[in-house]
């Protein structure tokens, strides 16, 4: 993946990238408060209620079913929000190596960054890590931490959306924006999200095909056709 700002990036992607790494935190920390909850809602899908990759990581997901919702309620996200999100990061672990939430992701070699100074990572190939593709570069948790474990993994992510949360809230990003930016920075980092929307730019532009907020919406969209509020 490249810095933020730059209009390309790898497939799997770096996380939240403050100028430094975030150590990793606790997964009982209190999430930051909400004034109007933004984080909720219903969004609509282009994909086809049956569409057959979908459902695959329908089933997929469903295994992490209780884990979504405690981490959606603790952290003020819809489930269907982070349904979306682990679909755009590793389709729920189907698309890792090797399949689950032990898998990796990311596997183009690319300079040392963040805190890494190896060629690549010392404990095996991959910066992705675990279902919602913690960065090795950017995160000490996916150095150290358990994030092959589903519900640290996904707490882990939690966290770095709420950090995006409280940076965006804290510029003024406007109300109707911050779910998308929220999403945004999660790939291409929260600094290069709002630089992004102060040059009047779509709040996707420094992100992964640009179109990251707006694929992870559309895939809770899907999610939300199959229960998932």
């Amino acid at each position: 993946m490249e810095q933020p700002g730059s209009p390309f990036f790898n497939f799997f992607r770096r996380l939240f990238n403050p100028l430094k790494a975030p150590e990793a935190p606790t997964v009982t920390s209190t999430p930051s408060p909400l004034p109007d909850k933004p984080t909720t809602g219903r969004f609509a899908t282009t994909m086809a209620k049956d569409n057959a990759t979908m459902m695959q990581q329908l089933q997929a997901a469903q295994n992490y079913s209780g884990i979504i919702e405690l981490a959606a309620s603790r952290y003020q996200f819809s489930p269907s929000v982070l349904c979306g999100l682990g679909s755009r990061e590793s389709h729920w672990g189907l698309a890792l190596k090797p399949v689950g939430p032990g898998g990796r992701g990311d596997f183009a070699r690319r300079q040392p960054r963040g805190s890494r100074t190896t060629a690549e990572p010392p404990d095996g190939p991959g910066y992705g890590r675990g279902l919602m593709q913690i960065d090795y570069d950017w995160h000490e948790f996916a150095r150290t931490g358990a994030w092959y474990e589903p519900k640290e993994n996904i707490l882990y992510a939690c966290q770095v959306l709420d950090q995006a949360r409280t940076f965006l809230t804290k510029k003024g990003l406007p109300q109707e924006l911050l779910l998308r930016g929220i999403l945004a920075a999660y790939n291409g980092g929260a600094t290069a999200t709002w630089n992004a929307y102060s040059a009047g730019l779509d709040i996707d532009a420094n992100t992964t095909g640009r179109d990251y907020s707006k694929d992870v919406l559309n895939r809770s969209g899907w999610f939300q056709l199959h229960g998932w509020r």
